[in-house]
C-alpha cells in the first residue's frame, strides 16, 4: 500500500506520466525523442544486453512510425501495475540506465497496468541492429536473435527475461506442494519454439508445446538446476518460489 502511495504521489509531481487518452504514450514518445541531446550508450553484447532482449521479446514492444507530423519512436515494456512493480522499478529501469545511459518514462496506463517507456530513436535503431523488429512481434514472428544462441550464458540471461515476463512458477499437484514446474506462453510461435529450442540447447527437457501456446519444464532436478544456473530477477517469481519452499 505505501509503495502505491509513493507512486501516485510521484504522479502528482510529474514525475510519473498518466495516460491521457488514445496514441497519447505514441504521440509523447515522438516529442520526447525530438531533438534531445542526452548521448545513448551501444553495449557491446553481453549477458544484461541478452536480459533486456528477452524482456523485450516478452513483455516488450518497439514501434516507429509516423503520427500526424510526428515522427515516433517507442520502445516500451508492460507489466502488472501491483505485481511487476518492484522488477519495473528496481530492476529494468536500472537495467536500461546501465545499458543504454537514458532514463526511462513510467506511464500508468489503467489502474492495473504500467509502462516502462524508452522514448529514443537510436534505441530502437541499435535494438533492430541486434535482431529485433520493430512493430507487431506476433505479425512479424519474431525470435531469439542468432547472437544470443551462439553463447550459453546469453542464452541463459535471456531465457530469464523471458521466463521473467511470459513465464511462471507453480505447484503441480495440490497433494505435494514441493513439486513445481515453470511454464512459458506466448502466442508467438517462432518464438516459443525458439524458446523451447533454447532450452534443450542448455540441457533441459521441455514438454512438447501444448495448444499451439505453451511448454512446461517439471523434472524436479531440472526446476533446481534452472533455479540455480538462470534463476529470476522478477521479485514475483522469487516471492512465490520462497513460498514453495518454506516448510
Amino acid at each position: 500500500m505505501e509503495d502505491k502511495l509513493n507512486e501516485q504521489k510521484r504522479l502528482r509531481l510529474g514525475l510519473i506520466e498518466k495516460s491521457k487518452g488514445k496514441n497519447w504514450g505514441q504521440k509523447k514518445g515522438g516529442l520526447l525523442s525530438k531533438g534531445s541531446l542526452k548521448i545513448i550508450n551501444f553495449p557491446n553484447k553481453c549477458e544484461e544486453l541478452a536480459e533486456f532482449v528477452g524482456i523485450i521479446l516478452g513483455d516488450g514492444s518497439i514501434y516507429s512510425y509516423v503520427n500526424g507530423k510526428i515522427k515516433v519512436y517507442n520502445v516500451r515494456i508492460a507489466g502488472d501495475y501491483e505485481k511487476d512493480r518492484d522488477y519495473h522499478i528496481n530492476f529494468i529501469l536500472p537495467l536500461g540506465q546501465k545499458l543504454f545511459n537514458i532514463n526511462a518514462r513510467i506511464r500508468i496506463h489503467t489502474n492495473n497496468e504500467r509502462f516502462i517507456c524508452f522514448d529514443r530513436k537510436e534505441l530502437l535503431i541499435f535494438l533492430i541492429s541486434i535482431g529485433l523488429k520493430s512493430g507487431d512481434k506476433i505479425k512479424n514472428q519474431v525470435g531469439i536473435p542468432p547472437w544470443i544462441f551462439e553463447n550459453d550464458e546469453f542464452l541463459k540471461a535471456c531465457l530469464r527475461g523471458l521466463i521473467d515476463t511470459d513465464g511462471s512458477i507453480h505447484r503441480m499437484s495440490k497433494r505435494d506442494s514441493k513439486l513445481m514446474r515453470i511454464d512459458f506462453t506466448n502466442h508467438n510461435q517462432r518464438l516459443l519454439n525458439d524458446t523451447r529450442t533454447a532450452f534443450m540447447k542448455l540441457g533441459f527437457n521441455p514438454s512438447k508445446v501444448i495448444d499451439n501456446r505453451k511448454f512446461y519444464i517439471s523434472r524436479q532436478n531440472e526446476i533446481i538446476r534452472y533455479i540455480s544456473e538462470i534463476g529470476f530477477s522478477n521479485s514475483k517469481h522469487k516471492e512465490r518460489l520462497a513460498i514453495f519452499k518454506a516448510p
